[in-house]
């Protein structure tokens, strides 16, 4: 992997918070399916 010149480096950051952004929605999906299991009889 060559990291030498900007552009790989701005690739790498671009995926670096693609990829965050994908763990935090995530991890929020999880804890909303947690807080709405229980009162899902609701709907």
């Amino acid at each position: 992997m060559i990291y030498a010149d900007q552009n790989s480096s701005l690739w790498m950051r671009v995926v670096q918070v693609a990829f965050g952004v994908l763990l935090l929605g995530w991890a929020v999906q999880r804890a909303v399916m947690m807080l709405v299991k229980p009162s899902a009889g609701r709907r």
